[in-house]
Order: C-alpha cells, then sequence, then structure tokens
C-alpha cells in the first residue's frame, strides 16, 4: 500500500509556477472584486450624508477607505500599478495644494484643520478615481451609479415633499425639502449634477438612454421642491449648456428642452417657487449694485439688513475683499477667513449675522491666498478647459467620457459663488478623477492607432 502510494505520488506531474498567477489566493480575489465595484458603490453612496449621524462618519467615506485599501493592496503584490496623470493642468493642481499646505503651515488659523483635510485628501480621492477607471466598462458603470443615485434621490425628495417628512435637517417652517444632505441647497445641486450628466449622456448614444431621461425628468421635476434659490436660477442655465454640448445635436436640444419644460412647470406648480426665483435674481442685482457702488460699511450693512440679502452674502464678500486688499499675495492663510472675519474684520459683520462663513469660492481663495493661490487655481482651470477642448478637437469612442465630467465642472463652480462648497465639494473631484482617467486612456488609445 505504501509502495502504491508512493508510486502515484511518483506519477503527478510537478506544480506548474506559472499557475499561481492563473488562481491567486481569496486576498487578491477579494481586492480585486473590490476594487472593480468601488468605484459604483462610492458613487451610490456618496449622498447619503446623513449616515454620519449614525455611524460617526460618512458612509461613502468608510466605501472610499476599504476601495482604497483594498486597491493599495493590489498595487503592493504587484497585481496593479498606480497611474498617475501627468498633464499641464495636474501640475498646476499640485503647486496649488503644495501652496495651500504651505499657507496653513505659515499661519494656522484656528478652526482651519478641516479645510487643510480638504485640500490635502480630495487629491487623493481624485487619483483613486482615476486607477478604478481604466476601461470604458468602469466609466459606463460609474456614470450608471451616478444616474441611478440621481434618480433615486429624486423620488426619494418627493416622496419627502408630499407627506412632508424628513430624514434630516428638516424646514422648521416646513416650506423647504431635503433629502439626505445636510442641506437642501445641496440636494438641489446634486440633482442638477445629475439632470446636466443625463443630458450629455442621452445625447452621446452610450447606451445608457433610459437612465439619463429618467435623471433628467426627476431632476427637473424636483429640484424646485428644494426651494434653493441658486438652482432655481442655475439650473436652467447648466441644462441649456450641457445641451450644447451634446454629440448628438438634434437628441441634445430635444432632451435640453425637455429639462426646461419640466423645470418650468415645476417652478409653476411648487408652492413659494416663483416668488423665490424673483427674489434670487432681485438680490443678486441688488447684492452687486451694493459691491459696486458702496463704499461705508455701516451704509452697506443696514441695505443688507433690510433687503436682507441671504443669498449673495455681501458683507461676507466686502470683508473678503478688504481681507485680500490688505494681503495681497498671500492672503490671511488656508481656513482663516472665518477667524479673521470674526476679530480683526469683525466690523463688516452686521447685527446677528446669519453667516460667518464665505459663500463665495473665489473670494474666499483671494481671502486666504491672495494672488498665488487664485492665480494657481485659475491657472488649473484655465488649462484643464484647453485639455478638454483640444480632446473635442479630435473626438473619439472617449469623447462622453471626457466632456460629462468636465460639464459638471460648469454648476459646481456656479453654485460654489453663492453657496461655498468648492474644494470642498466631493463631486468636483469625481468629475476630475473622471475626467482625467477619460483623458488618459483616450491618449493611449490614440497612441496605438498611430501607424508604426
Amino acid at each position: 500500500m505504501t509502495a502504491d502510494r508512493s508510486q502515484s505520488l511518483a506519477q503527478t506531474p510537478p506544480a506548474d509556477p506559472r499557475t499561481k498567477d492563473l488562481f491567486p489566493g481569496w486576498p487578491t480575489q477579494l481586492a480585486a472584486t473590490v476594487t472593480r465595484w468601488g468605484l459604483p458603490a462610492f458613487i451610490l453612496t456618496l449622498p447619503l450624508e446623513f449616515t454620519s449621524q449614525y455611524l460617526k462618519l460618512q458612509l461613502a467615506r468608510i466605501v472610499l477607505v476599504v476601495v482604497g485599501l483594498a486597491f493599495a493592496y493590489l498595487v503592493v503584490t504587484g497585481e496593479r500599478k498606480l497611474v498617475v496623470p501627468l498633464s499641464s493642468s495636474s501640475i498646476v493642481l499640485v503647486a496649488f495644494v503644495g501652496v495651500s499646505v504651505l499657507s496653513w503651515l505659515l499661519t494656522r488659523a484656528p478652526g482651519s484643520k478641516n479645510e487643510l483635510a480638504d485640500v490635502v485628501l480630495y487629491p487623493f480621492v481624485a487619483l483613486l478615481v482615476v486607477n478604478l477607471a481604466r476601461t470604458e466598462t468602469d466609466h459606463r458603470n460609474a456614470w450608471i451609479a451616478f444616474l441611478v443615485s440621481g434618480i433615486v434621490i429624486a423620488l426619494l425628495l418627493a416622496v419627502l415633499h408630499f407627506t412632508h417628512l424628513a430624514i434630516w435637517r428638516g424646514d422648521p417652517l416646513g416650506a423647504r425639502t431635503n433629502a439626505t444632505f445636510g442641506d437642501p441647497n445641496v440636494a438641489a445641486r446634486f440633482l442638477t449634477l445629475s439632470a446636466c450628466a443625463g443630458i450629455v449622456l442621452f445625447a452621446g448614444r452610450v447606451r445608457v438612454d433610459k437612465l439619463a431621461l429618467g435623471a433628467v425628468a426627476t431632476g427637473a421635476a424636483f429640484t424646485a421642491s428644494t426651494l434653493s434659490k441658486s438652482s432655481l436660477l442655475v439650473f436652467p442655465i447648466s441644462a441649456a449648456v450641457a445641451a450644447v454640448f451634446g454629440r448628438d445635436r438634434r437628441r441634445a436640444a430635444a432632451v435640453g428642452a425637455l429639462a426646461l419644460v419640466i423645470f418650468a412647470a415645476s417652478v409653476v406648480f411648487t408652492p413659494g417657487a416663483s416668488p423665490r426665483i424673483v427674489r434670487a435674481i432681485n438680490q443678486v442685482l441688488g447684492g452687486a449694485n451694493i459691491i459696486a457702488t458702496q463704499t461705508s460699511t455701516t451704509t452697506t450693512n443696514q441695505q443688507i439688513n433690510q433687503s436682507e440679502l441671504d443669498l449673495v452674502r455681501v458683507y461676507l464678500i466686502r470683508a473678503g475683499w478688504q481681507m485680500f486688499l490688505d494681503h495681497p499675495i498671500a492672503g490671511v492663510g488656508l481656513g482663516g477667513y472665518q477667524h479673521a472675519l470674526t476679530t480683526t474684520y469683525k466690523s463688516y459683520l452686521p447685527q446677528n449675522p446669519p453667516a460667518t462663513l464665505s459663500h463665495t469660492a473665489f473670494v474666499t481663495v483671494l481671502a486666504e491666498q491672495g494672488l498665488i493661490g487664485i492665480g494657481l487655481l485659475g491657472g488649473f482651470l484655465v488649462l484643464l478647459v484647453w485639455e478638454v477642448i483640444r480632446s473635442l478637437r479630435r473626438p473619439t469612442s472617449w469623447r462622453e467620457w471626457i466632456v460629462t465630467p468636465a460639464i459638471l465642472f460648469i454648476p459646481i463652480i456656479a453654485f460654489s459663488q453663492v453657496e461655498g462648497r468648492m474644494l470642498e465639494e466631493p463631486y468636483l473631484w469625481l468629475a476630475l478623477g473622471l475626467l482625467y482617467s477619460a483623458r488618459s486612456l483616450e491618449k493611449s488609445m490614440r497612441t496605438v492607432e498611430l501607424p508604426a
């Protein structure tokens, strides 16, 4: 019996070392699965800001940590390679981040650690997105998740609107509807982004037509229920711009018109929406007039109190502008706006100020980082636009995966000028990661197509 066993073992062929790579261990398989579906999972959980009340940390951030660790494991074990986008805009962006960190180190304003964390960590989120989206299928799955989340949040918003319920931070007066975000304005911003993405993807014929139409229709129908004054102005403008950049002009015009018609109807039938549009326009025009013509802080504050310019936050803009004039080169330091306003520049505050955080992103950068910061940020945006234009000059199958994230920058930047939340907006960095990924893959495709 022993002899038979020895003979059987002797006849067994030795293991081929090459089969080790064909049958990886379970840690590698698990990590590969996590990285494959990690990006859609992150996108689906990103709107669920209310989960921070139960998990002490937003669910999307927990997902991001898990996916990041899985990807790091694959890099360390040699299963994946780290891809770093190298372009003019990305280099300037890195320079901006470096200057921002240096600005914080030199000033260390009280209460500024969150701003530092945003500037330092979000670029790594964009880098992770670049490495998770390495095929056209990855990009399609990412945008499918984005459209699905837009539809689900819009429908949830509708249910909460008609039932007068709230998941988190409901309006005490019961007029405005929130969904899963910390603020109805942020919910409206998200629905605007999903509708814009739906317009471009529908016009691009990338086999997500039903989801794209659903995102456009539901976003247009229920954004007004948030009564966000900024979205009542930004949504129609963003939808029109998105339609201009659709590949199929007829489809783009049709879906853009559909979005505007549904949005207009929702404004008419949503109680309080129409007056808020009028008020928003008056506030923008009135705030611009005050900023341009008034020189006396006392007079300006009286006018602010009388007209309740809560959209433009005139006193915040004027205080930020004065910070820039006093510190034109490097500003008051990253995250130092609020501390400077409540101390050195407190004379700009009206009685019982509704806010002490800047609501105008470019003014914030001017005040906190001066000409150096705004110059680098402006240079990054200009170069990014130029890179997108270069891709559009020779359109390929990657066109929609480049245009869609690029279009999202328009409403994000527009909203950030009246609500803040630009560098700290997670969808900005998600869009940037998908844009850099698509451009790098498009470049690789063009290189392969070049004749030998």
